[in-house]
């Protein structure tokens, strides 16, 4: 097998496991330490791949910020929201997480509802809907992620207590979910706190990534829905954790 070969398993492997050592190397593939050595060396040349200590894992902590104006409604999101639309039940009380999904999910909201949310883009989606009844948190509005921030939300989500809470995702990793604006972090755990169900909503490029600002473990976490089967060893994670997976393309669950 030529090192090129190999680099394509052990990206491969990096992606499902998280990490791949020295030793892996050896033993999977017969070559020598050496071998093994210069492997690592063009497999952490790679983006998102970080070299340690006997190994690469992969890159650890992003601090990528992207701006509610700059992202794409793709045809991911939109299936997304069409299906985390159909677990909303008739007089259910909901918090919608800013977001362009969460967003595009108000637009498919057909049971009458109390939602209760951050995003003034929920509030003017919902705002001609005659069965929904809608509570924009207070406080300060923060024009880069287009949301209700800070102490003052916090205080006034303590007054909610809702069935269902429909949180964005920034990264999701085995250590839980994170973000890189530390308010947002606060507001999301204030959200969660105050719901039986909490259901996260993301695209499957975010799963294994990590950002600044910890927001909750994988335990605090009831549904995943996602845009693409996962790997099978996230499978295996978020199944010991009791996380109900559901594929948006195929509606079908994993647990």
């Amino acid at each position: 097998m030529t090192q090129e070969e190999r680099l394509i398993h052990l990206t491969s492997l990096v992606e499902q496991r998280g990490k791949v050592t020295l030793n892996d190397i050896c033993e999977q593939f017969l070559v020598s330490r050496d071998s093994a050595r210069r492997d690592l060396v063009k497999l952490t040349q790679q983006p998102g791949i970080q070299r340690i200590r006997g190994g690469a894992v992969r890159a650890a902590v992003s601090a990528h910020l992207e701006p509610y104006a700059g992202k794409v409604i793709s045809e991911a999101k939109q299936r997304l929201a069409r299906y985390a639309a159909t677990l909303v039940e008739a007089n259910d009380t909901l918090l919608l997480d800013t977001g362009t999904t969460h967003t595009l999910l108000a637009s498919h909201l057909s049971q009458p509802s109390t939602v209760v949310t951050n995003s003034v883009d929920i509030l003017q989606q919902l705002a001609g809907t005659p069965d929904v009844s809608v509570h924009l948190l207070g406080g300060q509005f923060d024009t880069f992620h287009r949301a209700i921030l800070g102490a003052q939300a916090e205080k006034q989500l303590a007054e909610y207590r809702v069935n269902k809470a429909f949180i964005g995702v920034c990264a999701l990793s085995e250590h839980g979910l994170s973000t890189n604006n530390e308010q947002e972090a606060s507001l999301k755990k204030a959200m969660m706190a105050q719901a039986q169900q909490v259901i996260l909503v993301c695209e499957q490029h975010k799963i294994g990534q990590d950002n600044f600002h910890h927001i909750c473990a994988l335990d605090a976490i009831d549904v995943l829905i996602t845009d693409q089967p996962l790997t099978t060893a996230y499978a295996e994670l978020f199944d010991h954790h009791e996380i109900q997976v559901i594929v948006a393309d195929t509606t079908q669950g994993q647990r």
